[in-house]
């Protein structure tokens, strides 16, 4: 792929700075909004376990079993990805970039344009569509296979708006948290089905409507997830921060509903944290609950450049990385969506 540059001829001094598109930071992993299992080659197993207890009247005698002991494994196997792409470096002969190459025909590599373009703007962009692919991500096969299923109210059947939510994402390499807590294989059986999630059926999210709408996720949270050690947060789409701040202005509410402090922001003492989510849907999940199992998180900033022959002069761009969710203990874990 060649480089798309609209070129005039630098005659006179050069702005100091590329003005870069502006990309939403990946906090997922800068600020550990989930949690990472990390080293993972080719699989990892999760095992996860339940108990169930039942008080009796004590005997002297042989007591009678009650109870239940539960444990399955789940094993994930991260999704191995590439970005790659080709450039001929000598399209930046006339270019401003032309400032810092050195001196000779053989010469045609810029360091700003290493660093600004392929090191800054399109490295953040790998990160942030990789960041977009874990929480929105979906299969072409998963789509179909939701498109198919019949739509109902109950927890046990997919939402109407689930399946207009699946519908809308544009199909990739493997399936993210949305379409994964929608339909999969994570259960005791192992036999891929509706998940187990607590779903929530909304509507279009606004600013009008924000508030009520983070009602309904709030109280659909169990009550032990609350009072437990391992505090839920509330996952939105980038676009309800604008919706909670336009809401909290509306000077006829008795309070802002939204509480913000210090930059973070909270509903009913629950963290609110904005990631690149499908537009009317929200989750709500302690961050122990949501896996991002990789090789390495670091391997999100490793950018290849070099020739793409030794007899020629076109350059490669490539990022290679591993990638797959898990979302645990999906009885307790709440999926909103709206459409």
């Amino acid at each position: 792929m060649a480089i798309a540059y609209n070129i005039i001829d630098i005659r006179g001094k050069a702005s100091e700075n590329v003005i870069a598109e502006i990309l939403f930071q990946n906090k997922t992993i800068s600020e550990g909004y989930v949690t990472f299992e990390e080293e993972v080659k080719n699989e990892v197993i999760f095992t996860e376990g339940s108990t169930s207890v039942a008080m009796q009247a004590y005997t002297s005698g042989a007591p009678t079993s009650s109870g239940t002991l539960t444990n399955f494994d789940v094993s994930i196997t991260p999704t191995k990805y590439m970005y790659y792409q080709t450039f001929d470096p000598n399209t930046l002969r006339p270019s401003r970039y032309k400032r810092d190459m050195k001196p000779g025909a053989w010469e045609v590599l810029s360091s700003e344009f290493e660093r600004v373009v392929i090191g800054g703007m399109y490295a953040d962009k790998i990160s942030y569509d990789a960041e977009f692919q874990y929480w929105s991500g979906i299969t072409s096969a998963q789509q179909t296979t939701i498109a198919g299923l019949t739509a109902g109210t109950a927890n046990t059947s997919i939402g109407a708006d689930e399946k207009t939510v699946a519908a809308a994402l544009t199909a990739g390499q493997f399936n993210g948290v949305v379409a994964s807590m929608m339909y999969n294989a994570w259960n005791s059986s192992l036999t891929a089905g509706v998940g187990t999630r607590i779903k929530v059926d909304g509507v279009v999210v606004t600013a009008s409507n924000i508030q009520t709408e983070t009602e309904k996720t709030y109280t659909a949270i169990p009550a032990a997830v609350l009072a437990s050690a391992t505090q839920p947060v509330i996952y939105m789409p980038h676009v309800n921060k604008q919706f909670i701040n336009s809401n909290n202005n509306i000077v006829t509410n008795y309070k802002s509903a939204f509480i913000v402090t210090n930059g973070e922001y909270f509903y009913n003492d629950v963290k609110i944290v904005f990631v690149p989510l499908p537009a009317n849907t929200m989750i709500a999940a302690p961050k122990e609950h949501l896996f991002w199992v990789t090789d390495l998180t670091s391997d999100i900033n490793k950018v290849e450049i070099n020739k793409v022959g030794l007899n020629q002069d076109l350059m490669f761009i490539k990022h290679v990385g591993t990638i797959a969710p898990y979302v645990a203990n999906q009885a307790f874990n709440v999926l909103y969506c709206g459409a």
